[in-house]
């Protein structure tokens, strides 16, 4: 894995070229009430230096944690990248996170056939590895 300098930030920058076309992702949040780790497998698209997560259940435990404490550790083949989750709002951004998805997931993109979506994307900026 290639590891670059972000000068705006200071940090080492992953290659997420080299993580792009896995197919999962291992997060870990931060329970909202316990503190303590909680970690699921995502599904999740990387485009420039910007990973997105998407789920079809907003009450999952990750994103409830993710949104109360944006700090998200995400592990893909041994990749570990942390960075800080944030909750898409804007309904473009959201479109443009879906169709990210349904080109890298045959079952989201025949989900989008039958009008089903996201109920909660994010973004994950501010990535360094670890």
């Amino acid at each position: 894995m290639t590891v670059t300098r972000d000068a705006h930030y200071d940090r080492a920058m992953p290659d997420l070229a080299a993580v792009a076309g896995r197919s999962t992702a291992r997060i870990t949040t931060r329970g909202r009430r316990t503190g303590k780790p909680h970690t699921v497998t995502i599904w999740f698209a990387v485009e420039g230096r910007t990973i997105y997560l998407g789920t079809l259940n907003a009450e999952r435990d990750w994103v409830r944690n993710a949104t109360k404490n944006p700090d998200v550790t995400l592990d893909v083949d041994g990749v570990r990248i942390r960075g800080q989750a944030s909750t898409i709002t804007d309904p473009s951004v959201e479109a443009h996170v879906r169709a990210l998805l349904a080109q890298k997931y045959w079952a989201a993109w025949i989900g989008s056939w039958f009008g089903l979506a996201p109920a909660h994307t994010f973004r994950v900026d501010h990535l360094e590895t670890t």
